[in-house]
């Protein structure tokens, strides 16, 4: 509402501070007040609360409500979570209050002094007399009119009361001294019923500040009477923002004067009789609101004159008289039949418009911009009416010329981009004006001494004119037009009109009418005359003009209904994105309008209230924008990349038949039209970037980034979704249609790459590394809701019907593939196979999964098997501190008193280890099953490890041994476990972990997965373990393995064996040597037991158990990566070569 015509100085407005510092105290009290009302805490409006909020009924009996609340444990945390969370808040609200409170004072202050005559510098008729004063003491009394009414429109009366209260109780400042003045700020304001017709029934409500009887709001804080009757009269006779002159149809005399009616609008409510005085009103009526009734106030907020007067009988008369219901329909009719003819209008302009066509048709081209932004104008404000009858006549009228919502902003669209592009032909032309002049001027001079030799000749010597030659006219006039200087344009543009009336009465000679060469001479000189003189004409009031006829900050909140519209369209053709630019910058005045006196005030708030509107701008803009990423991903999917793998680069002949399919002709076209697009898109946004640059902080490119982010993470968590619902059927064949969508969406972000000139392969990157590790995350938590002691994961993911995640789904196979029960883990192949023979997963399946989600997804499936793992290895363990219980206590004590060390072959060895085996036969079972279960994930860790290690090898062997070496220097330093580092160096070492699990070069089998003390004897209970499942397995000579005899439901030997070897890892080295050392004493005892000596063939039948045990031990350093020097060293070189052989 402060936006001055722009014949206002800056200079003029500093010659009165003190109302200049009023201004802008306003405008950052408004904005504050806009940014309050956006963030009022929603615990004010939850019901849970009420308990503990109260409004001013509060100060009648404070103690009363008080006591509800002391002693009362669950509301004394209610004011708890309310003080926390709203403080700063109710701070910020009250420091509000306040400062507005205060504004008044001194401003009513001002007013008297400068009406009483106590100010020297100035009195109320001096300020009166000057525009520039009057526009400031109007907007002082205005401003804070606006902002009570904002006030009551956006934070009603019990959301005030409360946040007041609930400041005074919790800061105990119940004798602030202005507080009264604070309460009657903030008190609810006593409403009358609202009829139908009347509030909220619009659809643009939030743009209309509807309030019941604003007089008695306002009066509240009222100014002195004669100021304000002073301003009135100012307003109503003059033309106090000088913009008439901008309108000289006099049809737009209400807009140009619209500024004025916003602040009479407040004013009079400030006044007594006014409103009441019909012969005034009528005055009022007929020059500022004859033919509209929607009037704005404060930028985009308006108010309905139908409405809001409907109280005062004398003006609403007033109103209505000039808006009749027949009127109304012909004043729409008008409107609305003009916008056709508009568009047409801007088609025509715009399809002609440059440089030379702006400056030879300036005047129609500003009326044609005037024309729109009237109709504009008029239709925007009048749909946002509340008076029902007035609203359906003005959106109905429109129906038969189909100017609905979509025509309408056609129109602004338009209008918007035919203003850009002839301000910016007009400043181009401003800057190059003297250039352009000069050159005008040479070409003239060249064209009289062209003609002056070549076509006159003798018989312009001859021929007389007032008494001289033709020829030394022509000379004269050279020198004349050689005297124009362009810094002397008033003397210039006489000379220039006094030839060209001379031009004009040689023409008339007969001789020269008939010589059409002599002629065309005299016309081309004219010609560069007259340019000349528009060149003169072209100075900044055109800007001037613009600033004022272009003003659209009143339809701001259409911005908000056109969003959907604009969406539509852009999607439909990308070709609109390239002008949107145009239709924001039409509404820079909302940006500048209210910064304008606090600029010219140089004051500290000029930041704060910048950044709030540069916030809600920008906030606009994104929103609009908030489509582009989604179209062009929907341009850039809509490109086929199914032929993409087909090597036919390795072709080395090419038949002329099968040339033309090759060439794929209609791929690369549908590609050109593809990138056609995409490039229109870019362009738009490189437009939207490149104009508002100086204006508002858009960083337009890293917006860009992270929208196309979420539209790849919206478009891949659907894909993941999609593929676990699938079967386990044909896995591998989903997971070679998931792997070619991953590689042509990179491609396709390769495509978009070079031309939206943004970083698609690592933005392609880090949205699949987000949302895999996103998707690992939700599943691990998932399993910690799952994990119970009495709960075995593993089993769960076996018997469930499927997972509804995408690891889920693939963890599900894998366990369900690879289950020690009913598949065999071969080395050589590494894989997992059936009884039959048939391969169940190998390297192919880990390949093709690395070939969908690259090392990232490995990783986080790793990470999701280790959780397993942990939780495994914690039940195997607590099995096992419960098998050793008092009685097994015992027995193993007296075993391994009985065995002695175990270098030591006791005579009684032999029956004691079948004899304790048989005492714990019961309880191998469960602890089978688990063995198996961590040695299953164990492989599949390890599998996938080397998976890592292979890929990260090829596609970044040099991160991957920049890593290795590190690892290995720290390493051998011991830093890795000595615990005394500090922060920043524990938090490197973490690094170089997780960067050693990514690229494969830790060991699963090495991995530590939990921290405890082991059970007594668990090295001798685990030798026992293993010599008990030594009967189960035999020796596969052709797969070099142990293996059930009978292909009963076994666990797996390398399961089994892994499983063991996981187990004693978490102990350290010392478990493992005894371990070994056990099963060397076992198996000298069983090669002494096989001795020909022997007495019965019952102890010579076991000694196929030492080879069996042999290889056991020898598989088990092979996995645990144990060097085999502790087998020799434990047992004698001959007896190893037999046993192996």
């Amino acid at each position: 509402m402060a936006d001055a015509g722009p014949s206002r100085p800056a200079a003029a407005a500093g010659d009165f501070p003190e109302l200049l510092g009023f201004c802008a105290r306003a405008e950052a009290l408004i904005a504050e007040l806009l940014l309050l009302s956006d963030r009022a805490p929603p615990q004010f409006a939850d019901r849970r609360l009420d308990t503990v909020l109260f409004d001013f009924r509060y100060f009648d009996s404070p103690g009363e409500f008080e006591s509800r609340i002391e002693g009362n444990m669950e509301l004394q945390a209610l004011e708890d979570e309310l003080r926390e969370s709203c403080g700063s808040y109710m701070q910020r609200f009250f420091a509000f209050l306040d400062a507005a409170v205060t504004y008044h004072e001194e401003l009513c202050s001002y007013l008297n002094y400068l009406q009483e005559g106590l100010y020297v510098h100035c009195t109320l008729d001096g300020v009166l007399e000057s525009n520039c004063a009057c526009r400031l003491l109007t907007e002082s009394m205005t401003l804070f009119g606006c902002m009570v009414l904002l006030m009551e429109h956006r934070i009603r009366g019990l959301l005030r009361e409360r946040l007041l209260v609930a400041y005074l109780r919790y800061e105990r400042c119940f004798n602030f001294p202005n507080l009264e003045c604070i309460c009657e700020l903030c008190r609810r304001h006593v409403t009358a019923p609202c009829s139908t017709g009347t509030p909220g029934s619009s659809l643009y409500s939030a743009e209309i500040i509807s309030v019941q009887k604003p007089e008695v709001l306002l009066r509240r804080f009222q100014f002195p009477e004669l100021v304000v009757d002073a301003v009135i009269t100012c307003l109503r006779n003059g033309d106090v923002y000088n913009n008439i002159r901008f309108y000289p149809d006099p049809q737009h005399r209400t807009t140009a004067l619209s500024l004025q009616g916003g602040h009479i609008y407040v004013l009079l409510f400030y006044s007594r009789d006014l409103l009441h005085n019909g012969l005034a009103m009528r005055e009022i009526v007929d020059r500022f609101f004859k033919d509209n009734w929607v009037v704005p106030i404060f930028l985009h907020f308006s108010v309905d004159l139908l409405v809001s007067w409907d109280a005062f009988k004398e003006a609403k008369s007033s109103l209505v008289s000039c808006l009749s219901a027949t009127f109304i329909r012909d004043r729409c009719l008008n409107h609305h039949t003009k916008v056709s003819s508009l568009l047409a209008d801007l088609d025509i302009h715009m399809r002609a418009l440059n440089k030379e066509y702006v400056l030879d048709n300036s005047m129609n081209l500003f009326s044609v911009i005037r024309e729109c932004n009237y109709t504009l104008r008029w239709l925007l404000l009048h749909r946002m009416t509340n008076d029902k009858k007035a609203r359906d006549l003005v959106i109905c009228v429109g129906s038969p010329q189909h100017a609905d919502e979509g025509k309408l902003l056609q129109l602004l669209m338009k209008t918007a981009k035919l203003e850009f592009e002839v301000k910016q032909l007009h400043a181009e032309l401003l800057k190059t004006r003297k250039k352009m002049w000069y050159e005008r001027r040479h070409d003239a001079l060249e064209c009289i001494k062209d003609m002056s030799q070549n076509y006159l000749g003798t018989w312009a010597a001859s021929c007389k004119f007032k008494n001289k030659s033709i020829k030394d006219w022509l000379d004269h006039l050279s020198s004349e037009v050689c005297s124009l200087n362009y810094t002397t344009i008033g003397s210039s543009g006489r000379i220039i009109h006094r030839v060209l009336s001379m031009l004009k009465d040689i023409e008339l000679l007969h001789q020269i009418k008939e010589n059409v060469q002599i002629k065309h001479g005299f016309s081309k000189i004219q010609k560069n005359l007259h340019e000349m003189i528009k060149v003169i004409n072209l100075n900044q009031e055109a800007l001037s003009i613009f600033s004022v006829i272009t003003d659209t900050k009143y339809a701001w909140g259409y911005l908000t209904y056109f969003e959907k519209l604009l969406k539509k369209n852009i999607s439909q053709d990308p070709s609109e994105s390239l002008f949107l630019h145009t239709m924001f910058l039409k509404f820079q005045s909302w940006l500048d309008a209210p910064l304008q006196r606090i600029k010219q005030c140089e004051s500290p708030d000029l930041q704060c209230v910048s950044m709030y509107y540069s916030s809600k701008y920008a906030a606009k803009i994104f929103a609009v924008l908030d489509i582009i990423p989604a179209i062009l991903l929907k341009i850039y999917i809509s490109v086929d990349y199914i032929n993409a793998e087909q090597s036919t680069h390795l072709i080395n002949r090419i038949n002329k038949e099968t040339l033309e399919g090759l060439m794929q002709l209609d791929q690369q076209l549908c590609q050109a039209k593809k990138a056609a697009k995409l490039c229109i898109v870019s362009e738009g946004l490189l437009n939207m970037s490149r104009n508002f640059d100086g204006l508002i902080d858009l960083n337009l490119g890293g917006w860009l980034k992270q929208m196309i982010k979420k539209e790849l993470v919206s478009q891949l968590q659907g894909k993941l979704k999609a593929f676990s619902s699938l079967s386990y059927g044909d896995i591998e064949g989903n997971l070679m249609a998931l792997s070619n969508y991953m590689l042509s969406q990179m491609q396709r972000m390769e495509f978009l790459q070079h031309i939206l000139h943004i970083d698609g392969c690592s933005i392609w990157e880090e949205t699949l590394t987000a949302v895999l590790e996103e998707c690992a995350k939700r599943e691990v938590l998932e399993f910690m809701g799952c994990m119970q002691p009495s709960i075995n994961m593993v089993k769960r993911l076996n018997h469930m019907s499927n997972m509804g995640t995408f690891f889920g789904h693939l963890l599900q196979y894998i366990v369900h593939s690879t289950d020690p029960s009913h598949s065999m883990f071969i080395e050589a192949m590494m894989g997992w196979f059936g009884a039959g023979g048939n391969e169940l997963l190998g390297m192919r399946f880990f390949h093709l999964l690395e070939s969908c989600v690259g090392q990232v997804g490995l990783a986080c499936l790793d990470s999701l098997i280790h959780v397993l793992l942990k939780q495994c290895v914690e039940h195997a363990m607590k099995d096992l501190h419960t098998l050793v219980d008092v009685k097994c206590h015992e027995e193993l004590n007296k075993l391994d008193d009985l065995l002695g060390p175990p270098m030591c072959i006791p005579l009684m060895g032999w029956p004691s280890y079948k004899e304790m085996v048989k005492m714990l036969h019961s309880s191998w079972g469960p602890l089978v099953e688990k063995l198996a279960t961590i040695g299953q994930l164990q492989l599949i860790r390890n599998l996938m490890s080397f998976k890592l290690r292979s890929a990260c090898k090829i596609k970044a062997n040099t991160v991957s041994s920049a890593v290795d070496i590190l690892s290995s220097v720290y390493l051998q330093n011991g830093r890795f476990e000595t615990g005394t580092e500090d922060h920043t160096v524990r938090l490197f070492l973490n690094n170089i972990k997780d960067q050693q699990n990514f690229c494969g070069l830790l060991s699963p089998l090495q991995a530590i997965y939990i921290s405890e003390e082991p059970p007594m004897f668990l090295t001798r209970l685990l030798c026992l373990f293993s010599i008990s499942q030594l009967p189960k397995y035999v020796m596969d000579v052709h797969l070099g393995s142990l293996t059930s005899p009978l292909k009963k439901s076994v666990a797996d030997f390398s399961a089994v064996v892994i499983g063991l070897g996981t187990l004693l890892q978490q102990f350290g080295p010392s478990p493992i040597t005894q371990y070994i050392e056990f099963m060397i004493q076992y198996i000298r005892m069983a090669e002494a037991a096989s001795n020909p000596t022997a007495v019965t063939h019952k102890e010579s039948a076991h000694s196929s158990e030492a080879p069996k045990a042999l290889y056991w031990v020898m598989s088990f350093c092979k996995y645990m990566d144990i060097s085999m020097d502790l087998v020799e060293s434990c047992l004698p070189s001959s007896s190893l070569a037999i046993l192996q052989s």
